[in-house]
């Protein structure tokens, strides 16, 4: 496990930790997040995880774009490296649209408790689902909505919504159309501060073309 850097509950860097460390004694780090959005097809895409990457059980949700640890020493602009690891695109910082911090701290197994400093930005992307070489073997898949569609999902109008999903097989990437049910999502990000529907308001007014105070 990479080494990251720790916080007090203030954000002044204490010290460095192994990463599962981190987690078993619930130790405040930093982590990258970005929700990637095509700004003239008006979709979003999500993330499905491989399995077996926690050490708890963890139901196949519909996940943020990208997201990932800090390395020890690292910058917040070098977190862009998470966006070359998991979709495999070549991303620049510059590319990426900030849109706050937001501090979090929730116990989800006996040794794996979440304090962390996110980063989150919105990731503009100009191309279609078959584009995306998808990289990272930890990512076991994409799901591409629509952003009107995955607002209604996220805010309880709609069960479920349209689909179209791009699964790692043995063969590479297959394609098809389904549904994603509000089920499929991160339970903590629909409820608590409402993590889901807060990005995709914050996309859809990117979309109409706001860049300030665009705050998760």
């Amino acid at each position: 496990m990479p080494l990251i850097d720790i916080f007090t509950d203030r954000y002044d860097h204490v010290g460095t930790e192994d990463k599962k460390e981190a987690h078993r004694q619930g130790l405040w780090h930093r982590t990258f997040s970005a929700l990637a959005l095509n700004p003239t097809t008006r979709r979003v895409v999500l993330q499905k995880k491989a399995p077996g990457r926690y050490t708890f059980e963890r139901p196949d949700y519909a996940d943020i774009t990208v997201g990932g640890h800090y390395h020890a020493g690292e910058t917040i602009e070098d977190g862009v490296r998470e966006v070359r690891e998991e979709l495999g695109l070549p991303t620049t910082y510059a590319d990426l649209h900030p849109i706050g911090l937001r501090q979090t701290a929730v116990t989800l197994a006996e040794d794996y408790i979440e304090r962390e400093f996110q980063h989150w930005h919105l990731l503009p992307l100009d191309v279609d689902l078959d584009d995306i070489p998808l990289a990272d073997a930890e990512v076991a898949g994409l799901v591409d909505i629509d952003l009107d569609d995955a607002i209604t999902l996220a805010d309880g109008a709609s069960p479920t919504i349209p689909a179209r999903y791009a699964t790692r097989t043995a063969d590479g990437l297959t394609y098809s159309e389904a549904t994603l049910s509000r089920t499929e999502l991160v339970p903590n990000y629909l409820a608590l501060d409402q993590l889901y529907l807060r990005l995709f308001i914050a996309a859809r007014r990117y979309c109409v073309g706001e860049r300030q105070h665009l705050f998760w």
